[in-house]
């Protein structure tokens, strides 16, 4: 079998040509030839099944954005694993369920009490020319309270809703990205959370919507696999954009 070969451009041939055929029936004989007592031949299994693995998230990602299946979160999550694939979906729920948690003793249910919420976690905006992943993924927007405007609207109207508290995201003119409640009280994350009651004016907005954000999200990621000139993401983020 060339999957042991010594030779690296070998196996890698033979790897390619295994991945170009039909998954269900090259499953059951990676499951066979994971338990083999050669370890090149098993650390070989384990990059095929990884890497099926990580096409399938790309496929699913990408067809539930196309077809706007995804809601805001499981998007998010969706995301952050195209970036970070050796994190889970478990580990992410875990962290935002433990922001969940922490909002109760403060109820934000008004724009108020939420930006008093996201400013007593620390979160704070990232410039914006300053384009990184960390700022983009949620889990390290959660790890290290910072991150790009649009994602700090999106945790906090993710927060607003689990105390019925309906935002909407929007820009403003500067091209901020701003919070409005139904009563057209404005919550402004790049300002550190500043909340501005509505003047009566008659603004008009164009408000984004989840597959929005997802797409907006996954071609700033694409830009920073440009960026970073690392050929594997430039394919990855930029085939869910296809």
């Amino acid at each position: 079998s060339l999957l042991d070969d010594e030779n690296d451009q070998a196996a890698s041939m033979a790897m390619a040509e295994l991945l170009s055929r039909d998954e269900k029936q090259l499953e059951p004989v990676l499951r066979k030839l994971q338990e083999s007592s050669d370890p090149r031949l098993r650390k070989r299994i384990h990059q095929l099944q990884s890497t099926i693995f990580l096409r399938r998230r790309r496929k699913s990602f990408s067809c539930n954005l196309s077809e706007k299946k995804l809601n805001l979160l499981e998007g998010l999550i969706q995301l952050h694993l195209l970036w970070f694939d050796n994190d889970s979906s478990g580990s992410l729920r875990k962290q935002w369920n433990k922001l969940v948690a922490g909002a109760r003793k403060y109820r934000p249910d008004t724009l108020e009490s939420l930006a008093y919420f996201m400013r007593k976690m620390n979160f704070a905006c990232t410039h914006k020319d300053d384009l990184d992943p960390d700022h983009i993924c949620l889990g390290t927007v959660l790890d290290d309270a910072a991150g790009a405007d649009f994602m700090m609207c999106s945790i906090a109207c993710l927060i607003a809703a689990h105390w019925n508290l309906h935002l909407r995201i929007t820009q403003s003119a500067e091209t901020d990205f701003i919070l409005l409640d139904d009563a057209r009280n404005i919550l402004v994350p790049a300002n550190d959370w500043d909340y501005l009651p509505c003047d009566h004016k008659n603004y008009i907005f164009e408000f984004w919507t989840v597959p929005m954000l997802l797409r907006y999200a996954t071609a700033l990621l694409f830009t920073c696999a440009v960026s970073a000139d690392s050929f594997r993401y430039v394919y990855t983020i930029g085939s869910c954009l296809s």
